[in-house]
């Protein structure tokens, strides 16, 4: 076995044992099997039909893009996952009656985002970032995409965001909490926060500009940091009582 594929698979596994603790402490009933399956699904499908995309639109080549879809090689992004995940988590919360607040544990997602990342740079699979001299600088000659260079290792920078911003919102989305937070709230932080890491990470990696200086994962990432920020303006000027 791959150590990518064993990664990824404990990084799945652990992101929904602990999506299920956080429902469990908020006493929201889910039914996780059936959550599983759908963000699952509908991840991998958005993953590679945004990795295909973008290859495809890069290299002026949408005619094949159909067939790549169905290929055994190539690649996923992560973004694209949380790009299609989110409509189907929409669908999930209205099918089965969830309050908005469920959405609060989407931070828990992120934790199998930020071990898959190890994953990532054990394999040197090429998501590693531009050369630099500085002292933790790596090369990694025998990853699945090679390099003898000494280069920002980039899927750690991504990862140790990510971990912080767990151990963060899992104190901070304390049901205990007081004052309580409104639904929704810890949802958008999450959002902002790591499209911002993501963000900002990019300007370290060797990933093509596609516009305006900037790189695909940029601009999503800016279109989900405005989505993030509409939202949370919404909810706290939003009339009502506040959240007992």
């Amino acid at each position: 076995m791959y150590t990518f594929g064993l990664v990824a698979g404990v990084a799945v596994c652990l992101e929904f044992y602990v999506l299920d603790r956080y429902f469990a402490r908020d006493r929201l009933r889910v039914n996780m099997w059936a959550l599983a399956v759908t963000l699952i699904c509908a991840g991998i499908l958005g993953a590679r039909l945004d990795s295909v995309l973008v290859h495809a639109i890069r290299h002026a080549d949408l005619q094949s893009a159909g067939a790549k879809m169905l290929a055994v090689d190539g690649g996923y992004t992560y973004l694209g996952a949380v790009l299609a995940a989110l409509p189907a988590a929409l669908v999930f919360r209205r099918m089965n009656h969830l309050p908005w607040r469920s959405f609060d544990g989407a931070f828990c997602i992120g934790l199998g985002y930020a071990v898959g990342r190890i994953g990532c740079f054990l394999a040197g699979d090429g998501d590693y970032g531009a050369p630099t001299s500085l002292p933790w600088g790596m090369s990694f000659p025998h990853g699945t995409v090679p390099t003898s260079l000494r280069v920002h290792p980039t899927m750690l920078y991504s990862s140790a965001w990510e971990f912080l911003l767990f151990f963060l919102l899992w104190r901070l989305s304390n049901p205990e909490r007081r004052p309580p937070l409104r639904a929704g709230t810890i949802f958008c932080i999450y959002i902002l926060s790591s499209s911002a890491g993501r963000f900002l990470v990019e300007f370290l990696s060797r990933n093509p500009v596609l516009a305006l200086g900037l790189k695909e994962a940029q601009w999503v990432s800016l279109a989900l940091i405005v989505f993030a920020t509409v939202l949370l303006i919404a909810i706290h000027f939003k009339p009502g009582p506040e959240p007992g």
